[in-house]
């Protein structure tokens, strides 16, 4: 059966006059891209086949799995992007229609069956929604079990989202999406359903789907053409897609002031200076730091960050001071929180590294965290930590009853609107953000803190937080308690815990090796390396 795109492909490929075609002039080059399309261009067709009409969506759906399918959308997008055509218009090609039509005749006939297929989190994104409100019949209890079973895979896409796991994020917000498909407009559905829409544009941001993000916050606008989180996933995926002067609006909308177009040298080195001195960089008002004495590395690896004075704000700071000193090593924001002590800390950035072996390597990394410690506290965290604070030792149950007093707290109508005010106005930038809530989260903080003994103020929220985590430790249901208060504190699932969680590049074990590198300023193949696939004899 013959394919008019993979032919004017293959011509193309065979030219010899013209090597700047993307397969070098090697057809074994454009035969493997074709039939086993990698996964970041399988996103990039399913992001493409986002502007196919309707009809062309539906004839694709039943086949969308094959490898080979979505790679006519792919070179089709890639040509109107070459051609400067619109995409819509390039969908509609006559040459395409042909070859979508082939393409159904041979996986009718099974022909399509033995071929490669792509990511199965695609295979189905292109089947229809129910129409809404075709949901019959409609009573109070079933809309009560779909709410619920939307805002579990809302919750489940917020995990997974957390957990860097982009691809499940986007298939369970989709899949909350598709439960409210048929379901009638209005009161907690039509929020839910706005809700995942958001979720779906921010995870399809993470994915590199900019048209699908877009398409998700206007739906989102749809409901709400008020809602600035809707509008700041739209700007985003505005200016992924370069529609500059679109994102600017779309943000001035979102409530937030669009960023100058261009700065003065003068400008950008005050900005420079001020965000230095923000971090307690060397230099600014702090002294500079040079190595930990090995002899106090086990007395620094017992510190609990959050007993040292690392709260909420220093945590954004240190790993932003770690990510300096280990370029292109993945830290997330959620370090502090998830490894709340020293030794957990450094060990997690080993294994980032896959360098969990080795004294030497250990004390350059304990050395690396000291550093960032020093700079962001403005002294040696070994020094210093005489202070007269309440000691108190709390039971799991008593930990998990303080938690869900203070998560209660947190998830008052009027602080989530007040966490989402601040957040607005610190243009969601997480060090900001912090700084501005950490009086008003006091304020709610405050009767607790007094009801169990502790001053209202910040010394007495860190005591009580070090006294929690003692408890975590040795406990999941608190850990995990401990997690959940505070993402409420930040906004719940929706809130800023979930929007600044980073994205952690890949890397294998030869970027493994580059950043040991680094780490040591050494050979990665040295003394300090460690082979893991040897096999020592004893």
């Amino acid at each position: 059966m013959r394919f008019l795109r993979w032919d004017r492909a293959l011509k193309i490929c065979m030219d010899k006059s013209d090597s700047k075609n993307r397969w070098d002039s090697d057809p074994m080059i454009l035969n493997q891209e074709a039939h086993e399309l990698p996964p970041p261009k399988q996103r990039l067709a399913l992001d493409f086949v986002e502007e196919a009409p309707f009809e062309i969506r539906m004839k694709l759906s039943p086949m969308w799995k094959y490898c080979f399918v979505q790679w006519h959308i792919y070179d089709a997008g890639l040509e109107a992007e070459e051609r400067g055509v619109p995409l819509a218009v390039q969908l509609k090609d006559a040459d395409l229609q042909a070859d979508i039509e082939s393409l159904r005749l041979l996986s009718d006939s099974g022909d399509l069956d033995q071929a490669a297929t792509a990511e199965e989190w695609t295979w189905k994104m292109l089947h229809p929604l129910p129409e809404a409100g075709s949901m019959q019949p409609w009573t109070d209890e079933i809309a009560s079990d779909l709410i619920r079973q939307g805002k579990e895979e809302r919750h489940e896409g917020v995990i997974a989202f957390h957990e860097d796991s982009f691809d499940k994020a986007f298939w369970h917000s989709c899949q909350g999406l598709k439960l409210l498909a048929s379901a009638p407009g209005g009161g907690p559905i039509s929020k839910l359903r706005s809700e995942l829409l958001k979720n779906k544009s921010a995870a399809a941001l993470k994915l590199g789907l900019a048209r699908i993000a877009l398409s998700a916050s206007n739906s989102a606008l749809g409901i709400n053409q008020s809602d600035e989180k809707a509008w700041y996933r739209k700007s985003c995926a505005l200016e992924a897609l370069k529609r500059f002067g679109e994102a600017r609006q779309a943000l001035g909308k979102a409530g937030l002031t669009p960023p100058p177009t261009t700065k003065t040298r003068k400008a950008k080195e005050l900005q420079k200076d001020t965000k230095s001195s923000k971090l307690g960089a060397p230099g600014v008002g702090v002294p500079e730091f040079r190595e930990l004495d090995p002899l106090l590395l086990s007395a620094f690896e017992e510190l609990v960050f959050v007993e040292v004075g690392v709260d909420s704000i220093t945590a954004v700071d240190l790993v932003r001071h770690l990510q300096g000193d280990l370029p292109n090593t993945p830290v997330s924001l959620s370090l502090v929180y998830e490894y709340p002590t020293v030794g957990e800390a450094i060990s997690e950035l080993l294994d980032r590294i896959s360098a969990k072996k080795g004294d030497y390597l250990r004390g350059k990394m304990a050395g690396t965290m000291w550093r960032a410690m020093c700079n962001v506290l403005g002294h040696d965290p070994l020094k210093n930590r005489s202070r007269t604070g309440r000691k108190q030792v709390y039971t799991e149950t008593q930990a998990l009853d303080i938690l869900s007093d203070l998560q209660e707290a947190y998830e008052e109508e009027s602080f989530l609107k007040t966490s989402g005010e601040v957040a607005r106005r610190a243009a969601f930038d997480q060090r900001s953000f912090l700084v501005s809530l950490k009086p008003k989260a006091l304020e709610v903080q405050k009767p607790i803190l007094r009801r169990l003994g502790y001053p209202g103020d910040s010394t007495g929220m860190r005591d009580l937080e070090t006294a929690i985590i003692q408890v975590a430790k040795k406990s999941e249901k608190v850990k995990d308690k401990l997690k959940a208060t505070r993402m409420a504190l930040q906004g719940g699932e929706n809130g800023m815990w979930t929007i600044n969680v980073e994205q952690h590049p890949p890397w294998s074990d030869s970027n493994s090796m580059q950043l040991r590198a680094v780490l040591t300023k050494s050979d990665p193949f040295g003394p300090a390396h460690v082979n893991t696939n040897a096999v020592v004899a004893h």
